[in-house]
């Protein structure tokens, strides 16, 4: 039997790093940490609940200096947690950098 993380057509990636997001069109930051990443998705933390299909514009910034911040948009697919710590898959549609 093909185990599920087998059947993924691009591998997520475990990242340590802050990121910053908004919903499209707003000028609200909000702030959370990367879980995992690839190159079609991403999963990240945070305080702030969105609903499924929210489209987010997201800025990734490395811990490392030398990688500058990856900037992309993204619609969120998944929503979990509590109500403390939401954990939120999005799909990342362009990479805007």
């Amino acid at each position: 039997m093909i185990d599920y993380a087998e059947k993924r057509d691009f591998l997520r990636m475990p990242i340590d790093c802050e990121l910053s997001f908004s919903q499209a069109g707003s000028s609200r930051q909000y702030q959370g940490s990367v879980i995992n990443l690839s190159s079609k998705g991403i999963l990240f933390t945070s305080n702030e609940k969105f609903d499924e299909g929210t489209q987010l514009d997201i800025i990734l910034t490395p811990s490392n200096s030398a990688t500058a911040p990856i900037e992309a948009a993204g619609i969120v697919t998944r929503v979990g947690g509590n109500d403390v710590l939401f954990e939120i898959a999005c799909t990342i549609g362009e990479i805007k950098n």
